[in-house]
């Protein structure tokens, strides 16, 4: 994404430089104008000016060699050098500007990449260290000033011009993108081609017209009392509406409609509601009332300082012990469902610790990605008795308002569906809301762009290139992203009597990208891997490596490791080579006895496999059956101790099971992820804490 661009302050620039503009002069910034004036004052001192009579003579005398003894003139030798590079350049390309190249290095060449040949003199590498500081912001500004209009430019040029911008802006991130335009300059350069495309993607699509649209969009901040718009720096502390502070009144459009119900339609946001609101209300009353002071602060910190959080939740780091300052939502969401549950037990009363698991609980039903009627009914109760606890525990002075606004989070979510929909977690990202509303405006207005300009350069040949960029109907994915079924894959998680042997196909953007060489996977493992098929296709025949080779089907030792796999938006890791985070999940299994467990796990690696059971039969025949994704996965040892099973947290032994085929288990399986704490017992025996947490499900 393009950097927020502050207003900087111009000025009229009518140096040498400038002056060749259409209007006669150039509004460029401060910085550029007075580098432009020094660079003047340079030439004026270091080139002595001919007389108005003499200067056709002097003219044509250029391209000569020039005689510094008989001659009163000094002339720099990088201008000799340049003059002669621009002679030869005309000879061979009618279309290049004498002037572009005759522009400083501050100027032209940090927009269009300085020549190998041109050569500079120190006062000039002096000048570009002194400005070398200046922001992104201004180095945008700047390539504003010398940047030609779209219109200006030839047919080729405009070609590449909207190419590059229109699939920087469908493919490539901005750090992509610079390289991306490094590489078409170079080559612009090895053809002799004079033009060069900007350096930075907001200079990329100004030359292309491409920012047109969103150049008005600016951010606005409304009053939450009266609804008046201000602009985002001229907003006042508080509301001056004279209506709301006599009346307390507050007025919509929307009250006109008769079907529109004020109180129905208003949509609570659980972000500030539990985790901004009573998460933070609860633990100021704690530490107000004495339960929580410095040193318990210091010991809730101790026991959670080798925490293993999901990659999608914010670690507190040290604001434990430090009285939790300047907590952000994301953070205060991770202190409820991870932290407070394991920390909490040994700190306040009982009844207390009872009281606020119940909040926790409403959260962990509320904040699913994929919610039911029975976790909202769930949830729901939870608040109640949640509500019900703190008039008894608490003085009444706790309650507020936003706890009221608890019991109508149920209505909402009925009303309006997950939270994940509406809550405004992604709002609290700086520039967000103009950010997104560029991209979302640059998006709509992308195919009606490239048809207007292309009708307008006579070259709508080229259509059929930029329509690939434009039209979002066109679905260039592999058979993967057609078959895949959500509702099959969130269905094989929970059903162990649906089969599931790991070929069954993922989301188009589940693996990665970047591939790694095959590698050798080692003997037990393989062993694992081997006893995985016999049991999943129901084959004992099926043979390894060791086996002698016949007619069966032959599991071959050879797989790609991948770094990561991304299933609708969660990803999972392996823990080598890594931190840990990705790593721990959990997966149901049927017990001997026909139940059904759900087991903790950490994953050693991820991987793909090609194993085709048999050729001949009909069942196998999708062109994609072979590809197997798997995670090999070490499982912890359970225990009988259930009590922390009040908080919602497992108690596990620190070690694993005996490795066999069910370590291999299909990415389909993984049910949910986990979160680890290390836990040392009364006496003194390590275990595991494992906090499962919803996955996230965006499709």
């Amino acid at each position: 994404m393009a950097p927020i661009r502050k207003p900087t302050v111009r000025k009229e620039c009518q140096c040498s430089i400038c002056k060749s503009k259409t209007l006669g002069f150039n509004h460029v910034s401060v910085k550029t104008f007075k580098r432009h004036q020094e660079k003047d004052n340079h030439d004026i001192t270091h080139v002595q000016m001919p007389h108005e009579d003499t200067w056709d003579t002097i003219s044509s005398a250029v391209s000569e060699p020039v005689n510094q003894e008989e001659d009163s003139f000094e002339f720099e030798q990088e201008d000799v050098e340049m003059n002669s590079e621009l002679r030869n350049l005309n000879d061979t390309n009618d279309i290049l500007d004498i002037r572009t190249r005759n522009q400083p290095f501050s100027e032209t060449d940090c927009v269009f990449g300085p020549e190998d040949n041109v050569q500079f003199t120190s006062d000039t590498y002096e000048e570009e260290e002194e400005y070398e500081d200046e922001s992104d912001v201004e180095m945008d500004n700047d390539e504003d000033s010398s940047l030609e209009s779209i219109s200006e430019l030839n047919l080729i040029h405009r070609f590449i011009v909207i190419s590059v911008a229109l699939f920087v802006s469908l493919y490539v991130v901005d750090e992509g993108a610079v390289i991306l335009i490094v590489i078409i300059n170079k080559i612009l350069q090895f053809l002799f081609d004079p033009f060069r495309l900007p350096v930075s993607v907001a200079g990329l699509k100004r030359l292309a017209g491409f920012e047109a649209l969103t150049s008005g969009v600016k951010k606005y901040v409304a009053c939450s009392k009266c609804h008046t718009i201000y602009d985002n720096e001229a907003a006042p502390l508080c509301c001056t509406s004279p209506n709301f502070v006599a009346h307390g009144v507050r007025w919509s459009e929307l009250h006109r409609l008769q079907y529109f119900d004020i109180v129905r339609c208003t949509i609570i946001d659980p972000m500030h509601n539990l985790f901004l609101g009573t998460a933070k209300r609860m633990l100021e009353r704690w530490v107000a009332d004495g339960l929580i002071d410095d040193k318990k602060l210091v010991a809730m910190q101790k026991a959670v300082e080798k925490v293993v959080l999901p990659p999608d939740y914010t670690s507190l780091g040290t604001k434990i012990a430090k009285g939790f300052p300047y907590m952000k939502a994301d953070e205060w969401k991770s202190w409820c469902l991870v932290y407070s549950p394991v920390v909490l037990r040994d700190v306040l009363p009982l009844p207390e610790f009872k009281n606020w698991i119940e909040f926790v609980n409403a959260c962990r039903y509320f904040t699913k990605p994929s919610v039911s009627e029975e976790d909202i009914e769930k949830g729901h109760k939870c608040l109640e008795e949640f509500c019900k606890g703190c008039e008894t525990l608490y003085d009444l002075d706790l309650l507020s308002p936003n706890m009221h606004l608890h019991l109508h989070l149920r209505q909402t979510m009925i009303d309006f569906g997950p939270v994940y929909g509406y809550w405004l977690f992604s709002f609290e990202i700086n520039g967000f809301e103009s950010t997104f509303m560029r991209q979302f405006i640059e998006e709509s207005w992308k195919g009606d762009f490239v048809r207007r300009l292309l009708k307008a350069m006579h070259a709508l040949a080229c259509f059929e290139i930029f329509d690939k960029f434009t039209n979002t109907n066109t679905n260039t994915n592999t058979y993967l992203s057609h078959s895949f079924s959500i509702s099959k894959y969130l269905e094989a998680s929970q059903n162990l009597s649906m089969t599931i042997r790991g070929n069954e196909p993922l989301p188009p953007s589940a693996l990665p990208l970047k591939t790694r060489p095959l590698s050798f996977m080692p003997k037990h493992e393989y062993d694992c891997l081997v006893g995985y098929y016999q049991a999943a296709y129901k084959n004992p025949q099926i043979s390894g490596c060791k086996d002698v080779i016949d007619d069966s089907p032959f599991v071959n030792d050879w797989i790609e490791m991948v770094k990561s796999v991304d299933l609708l938006g969660q990803s999972y890791k392996g823990c080598i080579g890594t931190n840990g985070r990705g790593s721990y999940i959990q997966a149901y299994f049927t017990e001997r006895t026909g139940s059904e467990h759900a087991y903790v796990g950490e994953i050693q690696y991820l991987f793909v496999h090609n194993f085709r059971p048999t050729v001949s039969s009909l069942t196998y025949r999708n062109p994609h059956s072979s590809q197997h994704v798997f995670a090999f996965v070490k499982w912890f040892k359970s225990t009988s101790d259930k009590t922390r099973e009040l908080e919602g947290v497992e108690l596990l032994q620190d070690e694993f099971y005996k490795q066999d085929f069910q370590s291999i288990l299909p990415v389909h399986r993984i049910l949910l992820t986990v979160a680890i704490v290390d836990y040392k017992t009364t006496k003194n025996v390590n275990k595991k804490l494992a906090i499962p947490l919803p996955k996230k499900i965006y499709y």
